[in-house]
């Protein structure tokens, strides 16, 4: 019973120290009134600029959430030592949270200026997480 409450206790403290998914994480506010001096051109470059950095922020976040993921699965069938390795992987949350609010800032001033915006940029996604590609195993030859 000992043994059952520890690995419990354990495995609660190991996933509560695990890397956030970009699905998980919310927007910082960033107020419209940031963006009232920008022209409709300068504000459909700051989109596109934040949508660019959220990407390769995103991308890393994952990256990171994943890898703390193999360490706790690590952990929980191996041993404690593979703990130290989600010590190693960053937490971009806020940096990800707040180009989510600047993206949220940028489309409200985009809108509240009347700015032309076609509706496929209207309706991109601030960010997609990246598809997971199965290894490819050489077959046998013959």
């Amino acid at each position: 019973m000992k043994n059952v409450i520890l690995a419990a206790v354990a495995a609660s403290f190991v996933l509560s120290g695990c890397t956030q998914r970009t699905a998980q994480i919310q927007s910082t506010y960033v107020s419209p009134k940031e963006y009232d001096n920008y022209s409709c051109d300068e504000l459909a470059k700051e989109r596109s600029a934040i949508l660019a950095k959220a990407k390769e922020i995103g991308d890393l976040q994952e990256e990171n959430a994943d890898a703390d993921a193999a360490f706790v699965a690590g952990f929980l069938l191996v041993s404690m030592p593979l703990l130290i390795g989600t010590a190693f992987t960053k937490d971009r949350a806020a940096e990800f949270a707040a180009l989510k609010g600047k993206y949220e800032a940028v489309d409200r001033a985009q809108y509240e200026k009347r700015c032309d915006v076609d509706d496929e940029t209207r309706r991109q996604a601030f960010y997609t997480k990246p598809e997971k590609k199965e290894p490819e195993f050489a077959g046998r030859k013959k």
